[in-house]
């Protein structure tokens, strides 16, 4: 079947860089906007990257009641809430949500063991990459794919760092996933020519938080740029657009302030517990 393309669309997305100064409108905006000019099916992929903003409004509503909603996320709270509550269950219609989703709540509420929020964050994020890969585009299939390559590679690191154990956060069975559980070289002994892992340790080796998270998001800037070089008006072009979108909404309100910040908010969860913090956690963008 033959692509959709959305050519007076495509042509009026205004330039962006990751730390662009000036933001032409937010996510919630450009969704709303696609709401209406999108075919359904091509929409339901735009939905899929906001997911993880549903994941955590979730988690605050389970873990956190105070904090402050994220509009970003698909769902409002006044849909969303009734779910954190296990007396409601019964009268709720669990098919509005995506099947992952709906399981994790279900067994949060009807679990013996008590979920941590560490644990709630890995279950959620490996259902939404399996949505991801099950989807049938391969644009998304790809961005699934990078982005649980680079949080795996990422909790290792982190892990090997600060004398975390991290197999268990690990997500995957596949040759990487088992590299990064096993291998205690400095590259954990990755050969696929796909992955540049020296690269990638250089970067996480950069002092200066603020720099080293301008690295990985060129790194995935520039990876959105090759994999949709052959795409010019479709809604593999449109997907791409916002992914930077949401990365210059991110370097828009972060700034040196911030990201000590963060910094010094990875320290004090690393010192206090030996669970990883929700920020290293493998998520689509991060909270301003």
């Amino acid at each position: 079947m033959s692509k959709r393309n959305y050519y007076c669309l495509v042509a009026g997305l205004p330039d962006i860089i990751p730390d662009d100064k000036k933001l032409h409108y937010s996510s919630v905006e450009l969704r709303e906007y696609l709401k209406n000019e999108l075919h359904s099916s091509d929409f339901e992929l735009v939905k899929l990257f906001y997911l993880t903003w549903d994941h955590n409004n979730l988690l605050d509503l389970l873990f956190d009641k105070e904090a402050e909603w994220d509009k970003r996320g698909n769902y409002s709270k006044d849909f969303l809430e009734p779910y954190s509550d296990k007396k409601q269950l019964e009268s709720l219609n669990f098919s509005l949500l995506p099947d992952y989703i709906a399981d994790f709540i279900k067994n949060y509420h009807n679990s013996e063991d008590k979920i941590s929020k560490s644990g709630a964050i890995n279950i959620l994020t490996r259902g939404w990459y399996e949505m991801m890969l099950a989807s049938g585009n391969d644009f998304v299939a790809e961005v699934a794919g990078y982005k649980k390559r680079m949080g795996n590679i990422m909790l290792a690191l982190n892990g090997r760092k600060h004398e975390i154990p991290y197999d268990d956060a690990i997500i995957g069975d596949d040759e990487l996933a088992r590299a990064l559980k096993k291998s205690r070289a400095r590259d954990f002994g990755i050969s696929d020519e796909n992955i540049d892992i020296e690269n990638i340790i250089q970067m996480f080796e950069i002092e200066n938080i603020l720099d080293r998270e301008m690295q990985f998001d060129n790194h995935f800037w520039k990876f959105l740029d090759e994999i949709t070089f052959f795409n010019y008006f479709s809604i593999e072009k449109i997907l791409a657009f916002l992914l930077k979108l949401f990365i210059t909404e991110r370097w828009f309100v972060l700034d040196k302030e911030k990201g000590q910040q963060i910094f010094n908010q990875f320290l004090d969860k690393l010192k206090s517990n030996f669970e990883f913090p929700e920020e290293f956690a493998i998520t689509y963008g991060k909270r301003k």
